[in-house]
């Protein structure tokens, strides 16, 4: 298996436990299954749409990696369609809104980046954020624990 096979393995785990905690909510979760790239789960009831973003680099690097393009188009952040991007750092789940995102974005200017991440054959260009910015412009950040234990929280 190959390192972007295994992320993808560890990406949809993530996403079940985030279905399965707003199920326990009361919440009407539907997986969006496939290449759709526009989210990766909707809530029926609330029709919302939430992005997962792996980034457990973020958990020793201290930064966020916000694609905006890959393949001289626009992705990532610039392309999304969800109403909600959830960032996994490994120990915590970041709850924030795309226009929130980029409101940071237009506010903070970080400089934009051009790599090639792990498994990708080409480059991308992305923002690193710092974490501690992304909380304090996010609705909510969970414990990693919490998400996977609790039912007890209200609507996010």
């Amino acid at each position: 298996m190959t390192d972007f096979d295994t992320s993808l393995d560890i990406g949809k785990q993530r996403e079940d436990h985030l279905i399965a905690f707003f199920q326990s909510l009361g919440h009407k979760p539907i997986a969006i299954p496939g290449k759709f790239t526009g989210f990766d789960f909707f809530l029926a009831n609330t029709k919302e749409g939430y992005e997962v973003k792996q980034d457990w680099k973020a958990h020793y690097s201290g930064n966020l990696v916000v694609e905006v393009e890959m393949y001289g188009k626009p992705s990532g952040l610039m392309g999304t369609t969800a109403d909600w991007w959830i960032f996994d750092t490994k120990t915590e789940f970041i709850f924030i809104t795309p226009r929130k995102l980029k409101d940071l974005i237009v506010s903070l200017n970080p400089p934009l980046r051009i790599f090639t991440g792990k498994g990708d054959t080409q480059p991308k260009k992305a923002y690193l954020i710092p974490v501690e910015t992304i909380k304090k412009y996010s609705s909510r950040t969970l414990l990693r624990d919490q998400i996977l234990q609790t039912n007890t929280y209200k609507h996010i």
